[in-house]
């Protein structure tokens, strides 16, 4: 693009006019060779310029972009990764919770056992002591006065 303007400035000499607008007889102003050269130059360097950081944004946003679907893929493989630890803490708690349950069953069927023994133990005392005391009610009654009265 530089060349261009170089090009320009080749066939049209410096010295023919100044590079700033000109006033004919009239006394209006008119574009000069030098002037529209310079400013077709400065356009060209602004376009330069313009393409020059139109470019770096572009590659600035492929970068993002490349970076963006990078973070996307991490984060996708971390939360696969953490719900199959979740999934794995679950099932091991599961395991343990029905290990709890079934030690705890065990533990409320030995209690129970050992109150029912406890509690047929407390019957037979009692109806050993009932037994004992209908005996000795029985003897009592044996040796009554008031029934060896009535025979």
């Amino acid at each position: 693009m530089a060349n261009a303007t170089a090009a320009v400035r080749q066939v049209v000499p410096s010295n023919l006019e100044p590079a700033t607008p000109a006033q004919d007889d009239t006394g209006r102003a008119g574009l000069s060779l030098n002037y529209l050269a310079d400013q077709f130059g400065c356009l060209l360097n602004e376009k330069r310029d313009l393409t020059s950081q139109l470019s770096k944004a572009v590659d600035e946003n492929a970068a993002l972009n490349r970076l963006y679907e990078q973070t996307c893929a991490e984060f996708d493989s971390e939360r696969i990764r953490l719900n199959s630890e979740i999934a794995n803490l679950r099932s091991q708690l599961t395991g343990r919770l029905q290990s709890i349950l079934a030690i705890k069953e065990k533990l409320m069927s030995e209690e129970f056992e050992r109150k029912f023994q406890d509690l047929t133990l407390e019957v037979r005392r009692e109806r050993q002591r009932y037994k004992n005391a209908i005996e000795e009610m029985r003897k009592q009654t044996a040796r009554c006065i008031c029934r060896a009265k009535n025979p």
